[in-house]
């Protein structure tokens, strides 16, 4: 493989992807494990993109391998990294040695580079697509579990590598959680930074300095994402971002304990295909909580079937003012249903989003969140992507206005929901003490 210019933090981790895709790794060799997954993450003007471009190009060079070039989104191939693949064999002056088509780059040796987006791709196509000896998923950050879980096992040829390059948003994003926060023995992480960058230019260096001074907020949260490669408390515009920022910032999502002396009580959301249920105790002001569900088109047999399992006291379920109506699945509401299971059902007043919104503002500085599993096995993760993740539509895109717009109405907004409908009921939950006597494990007498 011919020598390449690439920034130095990234020497090492080409020399593995090279030795894996010929087959060279083993016992007394530079690497004894061929490597399977190489992440590069960091912030803007790192050159990331730019130097990935120039590792595929180079290696579909030398190699007469099949690369694909993926993202989430891809609705045309002017949203790929074709346009960056062409100027980079231009720069390199390897226009000779490949055949510029539509959809697609062919090398004269037999290499091609393929692009395609995992969200609008056909599934079965892609799963049934051979010989991908390299991946390449740009802007990774987004991609979902859904999409990963196609990926990953459609690179299967034998020392196959797929690459990710992002800047990570949220500490759970699905790549970020799998790969980089615990690194398995055949993933590289690599983390690059503008100050990694040799071909820095001046005037990405204005704007670094520029956005340095101009962001005021506590820790320069935003600059830190933008150009240092750090996770944000949540993303750009949820309604939570600054309460989510607090509540991690003052130690309150961690383990919590389920005190048996106290009633825990569900609220509920209610959505077309979803049920959710937040499980929560109260202790004078303090609201603690300890459980999450989230089910996809489940029965509310479902739900007490795995509620029952758990060795709570249980106290009301809360649901909200449209579960009165009658469901035609069971010719009864929805709370005579859960009437008939076994519990005590209490309404959710309706007082209109945004009055909701600023109950669950309120409650932010009195909640603790579970960072560890109920004895089933089950946690808050969910509930805490949705917080972090819960936002309002955006009326301009140009401007980012958010005015007179109702927040969004996707995957997130269930949980979102549910925890402003737990603020709003939050002096119903009521419980047979005023305080326990350990409300979280290691409990210290937290004051404050």
């Amino acid at each position: 493989m011919q020598t390449l210019k690439i920034p130095k933090k990234l020497e090492r981790a080409v020399k593995w992807l090279v030795a894996t895709l010929e087959d060279n790794c083993g016992p007394g060799k530079e690497f004894e494990i061929p490597l399977r997954h190489l992440v590069i993450k960091g912030g803007r003007g790192s050159g990331k993109s730019h130097s990935v471009a120039r590792i595929i190009v180079n290696v579909c060079n030398q190699l007469s391998i099949r690369a694909l070039c993926t993202r989430e989104t891809q609705k045309s191939i002017e949203e790929s990294v074709y346009q960056l693949l062409i100027d980079v064999i231009e720069e390199l002056g390897l226009s000779g040695s490949f055949q510029q088509l539509k959809t697609h780059i062919n090398g004269v040796n037999g290499s091609a580079m393929l692009f395609a987006g995992l969200r609008q791709h056909d599934i079965a196509k892609l799963k049934s697509t051979e010989r991908i000896k390299l991946a390449w998923c740009e802007e990774a950050h987004v991609l979902s579990e859904k999409s990963l879980d196609v990926l990953t096992p459609t690179i299967r040829e034998e020392g196959s590598v797929i690459i990710y390059t992002y800047n990570p948003e949220l500490e759970d994003d699905p790549v970020h959680a799998r790969f980089a926060l615990d690194p398995q023995d055949d993933v590289c992480v690599v983390t690059m930074n503008w100050r990694d960058n040799p071909w820095f230019p001046e005037v990405l260096e204005k704007e670094r300095q520029r956005l340095f001074e101009k962001d005021k907020s506590e820790g320069k949260v935003k600059y830190n994402w933008v150009w240092e490669g750090q996770t944000l408390p949540a993303v750009e515009g949820a309604i939570f971002a600054a309460e989510i920022a607090r509540l991690q910032e003052q130690g309150r999502v961690l383990p919590l304990d389920y005190d048996p002396r106290g009633k825990v009580h569900v609220v509920m959301d209610l959505g077309y295909g979803v049920m959710t249920a937040i499980l929560v105790q109260k202790f004078a002001s303090t609201v603690q909580i300890i459980g999450y569900r989230q089910l996809t088109h489940s029965t509310y047999h479902d739900l007490t079937m795995d509620l029952e399992k758990l060795p709570y006291r249980w106290g009301k379920v809360f649901m909200p003012h449209d579960a009165s109506h009658r469901d035609p699945k069971y010719g009864k509401s929805h709370y005579e249903v859960m009437k008939e299971l076994g519990w005590t059902t209490a309404e959710i007043p309706q007082i209109g989003i945004e009055n909701y919104i600023s109950a669950g503002r309120d409650m932010f500085a009195n909640v603790y969140i579970a960072s560890d599993k109920d004895p089933s096995g089950e946690d808050c993760s969910v509930l805490m992507r949705c917080l972090r993740r819960w936002r309002y539509q955006v009326s301009d895109t140009n401007t980012g206005s958010i005015k007179t717009m109702p927040p969004m109405k996707d995957e997130f907004s269930h949980g979102g929901e549910a925890f402003c409908y737990t603020a709003v009921v939050a002096d119903e939950l009521i419980n047979d003490m005023a305080l326990p006597k350990a409300p979280f494990k290691g409990y210290q007498g937290y004051a404050g």
